[in-house]
């Protein structure tokens, strides 16, 4: 996929920044650290030195083809001759990139949303949140506070989450999204009410309260776990990557209590609750995750939490599809490396850090380098790499390490830089997560909340919606700007239940007028003023003007409008007809 591709896409997505913010696909992007310490692997421009001296710096005294790192693995300092121009077993593509077979068939925005968040999934939240529900009913006087919930109204609450996400009021307080002085949008009160809003967010559960402190035994991500697993599932299942990947982490912004919540010093919200993930390089979709847990207790859950550990599990869906992992020293280790290229035909491009004690001595030092001075090392045997040493700024360098590339490259643009195609490639592709986390940020629909099941929750919506229109714009080659399309999503997760809303007979006017504006037809169900047939009420006869009393009596002899006062009998004569009754009875 070309540069211009990639604009294009990140355009359907409203997410090109403009001016000097704009993505370059040539430039370096800021990695992302996590609570460990990252080696700095940006690559900047210099001019100080001739070619000769750029090109050419490995220390030509040595005669010794060979470099020895501080564990003794030896590196060749020249490039292997081949005599066999084959690709090799962990290039060759085995799964080809797109929409799987499972979801050709979603045409429209809901149903592309439904590949992630099934009606069955909805039907479980709608079940375990009604636990809840019933354990808050006696907190309230009346009954009708605290109702039970269904599919509709659990779509609905989704579906507001979305509009105040797209509205980027998501950390404003509900009263201004529900106030009735005219400046808030009138999509939330024809939802529902504010008290609605605030009960279901209070009560939305994602696991059986019942069997819950039986599955914590075991599991720190219990409250979570059966939700998260399946759209994790539904994410690799839809969907295939392309050739390009990234591995990084995510931090989704919490501050409440938490046994594995993490501090991260140089991320935006500091703290909150880790989530690592593969992502496609190009096109921004998510394909598997895993929520950091801290130490598991005994049991399935308890595995290990160290970067390769970590890699190998995340890369399990695209084991042996010839796909190229691009990640950042806190995962990247020459064993590791290794094992993928020859385990599961998967190559890595990734910085190293300089601690690792398979890196020669020759790489490491960058005393009496020119800037923008590249030295490569060459893996001999079972070792697949190649290593690269390249000086972006004086007595500084950057190690990169490839199993993807198997020479000594230097890209030829910019022409000052002579940077190697090895840290050019990586500078393309390393931001595929950071991208995405961006993109969640932008919409997102996380709210306050002490109650971190609710977070990784918002976590989910937010994927599911950039997931879900990739499928979508490849299955219909529509291209929605994201904020459009989580627009559309809303109002179609509500529709249903603002057509059910709109039938209660005692729905105020103006909601049902509202209702209306939102659904984009009539509904509105007018009173007897607004009928073209319907006559006004007759003022009472008897009754001086100053009253002005309507009613709609009348007299059983004459027809006269007359109301109770002047009533002389349940047959409803008016006094003037009563009075000739009583003369004539008289007579008689």
């Amino acid at each position: 996929m070309d540069s211009k591709t990639e604009q294009q896409l990140l355009k359907w997505f409203d997410e090109v920044p403009s001016g000097d913010e704009a993505v370059d696909s040539n430039s370096d992007i800021d990695e992302a650290p996590s609570d460990h310490v990252e080696e700095n692997t940006d690559s900047e421009q210099s001019d100080e030195n001739n070619v000769s001296e750029m090109l050419n710096v490995a220390d030509m005294s040595s005669r010794v083809p060979i470099m020895v790192g501080k564990n003794g693995m030896e590196w060749l300092k020249h490039k292997p001759h081949k005599t066999k121009l084959k690709t090799a077993q962990a290039n060759i593509i085995t799964k080809l990139p797109g929409v799987r077979p499972i979801a050709k068939n979603a045409t429209t925005i809901l149903d592309c949303w439904k590949l992630f968040f099934s009606d069955e999934v909805i039907q479980d939240i709608v079940r375990y949140t009604n636990q809840k529900l019933r354990s808050l009913q006696s907190l309230y006087k009346r009954e009708r506070d605290c109702l039970p919930t269904d599919y509709d109204k659990i779509n609905a609450f989704i579906g507001v989450l979305y509009m105040a996400g797209v509205l980027r009021s998501q950390h404003l307080h509900t009263y201004n999204l529900w106030s009735s002085d005219g400046t808030a949008p009138e999509f939330f009160a024809a939802v529902m009410s504010e008290r609605r809003f605030h009960i279901i967010l209070r009560a939305i559960r994602f696991d059986d309260s019942d069997t819950r402190e039986e599955r914590r035994d075991i599991d720190n991500l219990a409250p979570i776990r059966e939700l998260f697993e399946h759209i994790n599932q539904r994410c690799s299942a839809c969907y295939t990557v392309g050739i390009f990947t990234t591995i990084d982490e995510m931090l989704e912004g919490f501050r409440g209590r938490c046994k594995f919540r993490q501090y991260i010093a140089n991320k935006p919200a500091k703290y909150g609750i880790k989530i690592y993930s593969l992502a496609d390089a190009k096109i921004f979709y998510t394909y598997n995750m895993e929520i950091y847990a801290g130490k598991q207790p005994e049991g399935p859950y308890n595995i290990p939490n160290d970067a390769s550990s970590v890699v190998k599990r995340l890369i399990v869906p695209i084991s042996k599809s010839g796909r190229n992992i691009t990640m950042d020293n806190y995962f990247t280790s020459v064993p590791l490396v290794n094992e993928l290229y020859t385990n599961h035909k998967l190559t890595v491009v990734g910085t190293l850090r300089k601690n690792k004690p398979h890196i020669p001595a020759d790489l490491l030092s960058v005393k009496n380098r020119p800037v923008c001075s590249s030295v490569f090392a060459y893996g001999q045997g079972d070792n697949k790499c190649v290593l690269v040493s390249y000086v972006p700024h004086k007595n500084k360098n950057v190690l990169v390490l490839s199993s993807y590339h198997d020479d000594d490259s230097i890209d030829p643009e910019p022409k000052d830089a002579f940077k190697p195609e090895i840290i050019t490639f990586y500078n393309k592709t390393k931001g595929g997560v950071d991208v995405v986390d961006r993109m969640k940020s932008e919409y997102s629909v996380t709210r306050k909340s002490n109650r971190w099941p609710f977070t990784i929750f918002c976590t989910l919506l937010n994927v599911t919606t950039i997931n879900s229109q990739i499928i979508y714009a490849a299955n219909t080659q529509i291209m929605l700007k994201r904020r459009q399309y989580i627009t559309d999503l809303a109002k179609q997760l509500t529709a249903a239940h603002l057509q059910k809303r709109a039938s209660i007979s005692t729905l105020s006017i103006a909601l049902r007028q509202k209702i209306s504006n939102i659904c984009g037809h009539k509904n509105v169900i007018p009173t007897k003023k607004q009928q073209g047939n319907a006559q006004p009420k007759p003022r009472c006869e008897y009754c001086p003007l100053r009253k002005n009393r309507f009613t709609q009596h009348s007299c059983a002899n004459c027809s006269s409008p007359i109301c109770k006062e002047h009533t002389a009998s349940t047959r409803y004569l008016c006094v003037e007809c009563h009075g000739k009754n009583a003369y004539e009875d008289s007579d008689s």
